[in-house]
């Protein structure tokens, strides 16, 4: 209990400093600034050289472990009997156990043809659907796809400080100001 207080009182911090900075500074500037939250809290992580490579596209296996960290799922170690029917990965790939959290949380479903597609770049509407889902409003969906995660994106203010077209292949540094959004979103269990 007290380890979630603290990281309250830490995240409250941290969004406190970030808004009143926000202001005048671009958009690599708030990139930066949310993807330096989100390694302080250990959401998300850089690459073996220390560098966080926030302009490179944002592979679909990376993005399934930002989500699975930010829900804090990353710490459940019951996934033994979670299958992974996908045909395109195997249990060597470095985010296999993640995508196994995330079939266990129902976070992803993959494609129609069996496949996740862990290496492709991750589209804006497909990541917006993925953290719609995990805080719980996939119900309150309306529309038809993707103009309907859009909107609810836009609703949930999950978009502040984007400007992309859905079918738009996002980069590390966007991705990152996705997830640090979703942190202020009230979740809808």
């Amino acid at each position: 209990m007290k380890k979630y207080i603290i990281l309250s009182l830490i995240l409250a911090a941290i969004l406190c400093l970030n808004s009143l900075s926000v202001g005048a500074q671009s958009i690599p500037e708030i990139q930066a600034k949310n993807a330096d939250a989100l390694v302080t809290l250990g959401i998300m992580k850089g690459y073996e050289d220390g560098t966080l490579r926030l302009e490179n596209k944002i592979k679909r296996s990376e993005f399934i472990t930002l989500v699975v960290n930010l829900m804090g799922y990353n710490t459940d170690t019951d996934i033994g009997n979670v299958k992974v029917t996908f045909t395109d990965i195997n249990k060597n790939h470095w985010a296999f156990n993640n995508i196994k959290l995330a079939i266990k949380y129902d976070l992803v479903s993959g494609y129609p043809d069996n496949t996740i597609a862990p290496n492709n770049d991750v589209t804006y509407a497909e990541a917006l659907a993925v953290v719609i889902r995990a805080l719980g409003y996939e119900k309150t969906l309306k529309g038809e796809w993707p103009e309907n995660v859009v909107n609810k994106a836009l609703e949930l203010k999950l978009s502040t400080n984007l400007k992309l077209e859905p079918n738009h292949k996002l980069t590390r540094g966007e991705m990152s100001v996705i997830v640090y959004n979703a942190l202020t979103v009230k979740f809808n269990r």
